[in-house]
């Protein structure tokens, strides 16, 4: 995970530095979400697995134009919630995804623009004193809305598939919380943010 980032972020850099002036443009996106989904395992005197509950999530997108159709984009999203249930507690979990990838738009040049794309990176699980991430990667799709040249709205959904490991993420003289028997961890977000654009 430590070596794949550095690797991805060289990348990106080269795509962009190497596109062509015309095409060199950047959009910048704070945004607001709401994710679903996840679950993790709690060891104590029982074994459970327990579901992360859905909640609000922030994060900004940042985006460099290759093409006139195609983006490197930089995302980053972080969510506080809590496992719900089973053993009598909530423990409170940080959720950080980190990822780098590329977008697709359609009608880049319209007052609605559709897009897809695919990133990878890291997800990161913070809960009762510990922390661990782990390789993850989404699909991603959405409209942009054009309001001015360097103003407009961006409509988000995404799918997270995240690998487990099968180490905890932490232990305390009760209990242990780690992964769910499962390779991946599936979680789902929809995000609305404002695109602050730059260039062409």
């Amino acid at each position: 995970m430590i070596r794949i980032l550095p690797l991805a972020i060289v990348m990106s850099i080269s795509l962009v530095t190497a596109a062509p002036v015309e095409a060199q443009w950047i959009e910048i996106t704070p945004f607001a979400g709401y994710q679903f989904g996840g679950e993790l395992t709690v060891i104590g005197d029982e074994i459970d697995t327990l579901k992360l509950d859905q909640g609000t999530s922030w994060g900004l997108m940042a985006d460099f134009g290759v093409t006139a159709l195609d983006q490197v984009e930089i995302y980053y999203s972080s969510q506080n919630t809590n496992l719900n249930g089973g053993t009598g507690s909530s423990p409170s979990v940080t959720v950080d995804h980190f990822q780098i990838g590329a977008i697709h738009n359609y009608a880049p040049n319209r007052p609605v623009n559709p897009y897809v794309g695919l990133t990878l990176g890291g997800s990161r699980f913070e809960v009762a004193g510990g922390s661990d991430t782990r390789f993850s990667g989404a699909v991603t799709g959405g409209v942009k809305m054009v309001v001015s040249d360097h103003l407009g709205f961006r409509f988000d959904g995404r799918f997270f598939g995240i690998s487990t490991g099968s180490d905890p993420i932490t232990c305390s003289d009760e209990l242990c919380i780690g992964y769910p028997d499962t390779s991946i961890i599936w979680q789902y977000t929809v995000n609305a943010g404002v695109i602050i654009h730059f260039g062409g």
